[in-house]
């Protein structure tokens, strides 16, 4: 029997434990164990829409129609307001001197300004009622709902004449005033009624305390066309009679009748600014404002108020405070605010009432 010294026993143990403690790890010695990877999932690119580019539209248009012949301070006081209003409210602005009925189907209009002489209005008012139109100063118009119009009964003569007549009679010794006119116009028959009426308004019978003992207001009247002789003859009626203040109704006189006037000591009042000659000797002019009617009415027409008549108002301008100091023209316009309002007869005669 083979007998095992303790040295031997010692290495037969070791070399036990060495194969019952790899035998428990569970691998083969020499052998590494492998990685397995986890494929990793990757996006799989999405094929996009390719984009058209799209044409924004313009905005609406705002016109200023001024014709050619067109009051041109008038055009140029119009389109600088227009510039900034006009863009305010949302819309591109033009000016054009003409409008047809096809530049209608190039573009979208939406508010249209139009400046006298404009013919065939009424064409495109009917052809574009979803434009919207204001006419300043343009008469004989038709009334429509996409239509509004300033002035388009024309100047009020009756106003003019009757604030005439008050300022004279208020400027005036003794009340010796007197009106040169227009025979064959109804407009200015009516100024020169009104004129007399508004003397009356302010002196009742206006007697003179001291001679020449007119009746006084005085007028002459001439038909349309006279010449500068006929019109040198109604100043001279004018000054013969002591007429210290005369009226001058539009469409009446020109330039020699104004300066004998001037030159005769007589003051003038008038419907148009003076000449710069005359200047010493002009009260002040009554001048109808289509430019304020068309500044006042404006908000109203950009908040959308159509189907508008407005009346141009009278303005007391070119005034000679030598001749009309503050305080008087002051309470002419007192009276002139209620002229307007229509709170005053201005004794205008029918041919009924005066065969």
């Amino acid at each position: 029997m083979l007998r095992l010294t303790p040295k031997h026993r010692i290495i037969v143990l070791l070399i036990i434990s060495t194969v019952f403690l790899t035998g428990c790890n569970g691998t083969i010695p020499g052998l590494a164990p492998t990685q397995t990877n986890t494929p990793v999932p990757t996006n799989t690119p999405t094929p996009t829409e390719t984009l058209t580019p799209t044409v924004t539209p313009l905005p609406p248009v705002g016109v200023l129609l001024a014709p050619p012949e067109a009051d041109s301070e008038l055009v140029e006081e119009m389109r600088t307001l227009l510039s900034e209003w006009i863009p305010a409210l949302g819309y591109r602005f033009q000016v054009r001197p003409s409008l047809t009925l096809a530049d209608l189907d190039r573009d979208e209009f939406k508010l249209i300004v139009v400046l006298p002489p404009a013919s065939d209005l009424g064409t495109l008012v009917a052809a574009a009622p979803e434009a919207r139109f204001l006419a300043v100063g343009i008469q004989g118009l038709e009334p429509a709902p996409n239509l509004s119009m300033i002035g388009s009964d024309g100047d009020r003569l009756d106003h003019q004449g009757f604030i005439a007549g008050y300022m004279s009679a208020v400027i005036t010794p003794d009340w010796r005033t007197g009106v040169i006119g227009v025979a064959d116009s109804g407009a200015a028959v009516e100024a020169r009624q009104a004129f007399v009426t508004g003397v009356e308004f302010f002196c009742g019978l206006c007697l003179p305390t001291y001679p020449p003992y007119f009746e006084y207001p005085l007028y002459f009247e001439l038909n349309t066309g006279a010449d500068t002789v006929e019109w040198l003859a109604a100043a001279d009626f004018m000054i013969h009679r002591s007429v210290e203040t005369v009226y001058v109704v539009p469409g009446a006189g020109d330039d020699a009748m104004l300066r004998h006037l001037a030159q005769s000591g007589v003051n003038i009042i008038g419907g148009v600014s003076p000449l710069n000659d005359i200047g010493g000797q002009w009260v002040a002019s009554l001048r109808f404002d289509p430019f304020q009617a068309f500044q006042d009415f404006w908000p109203d027409f950009a908040a959308g108020l159509d189907g508008q008549s407005i009346t141009v108002p009278l303005a007391i301008t070119d005034v000679n405070p030598k001749l009309l100091s503050p305080g008087r023209q002051g309470a002419v316009e007192e009276i002139l605010a209620d002229v307007l309002a229509g709170f005053v007869d201005l004794g205008i005669e029918t041919p009924e009432e005066n065969p």
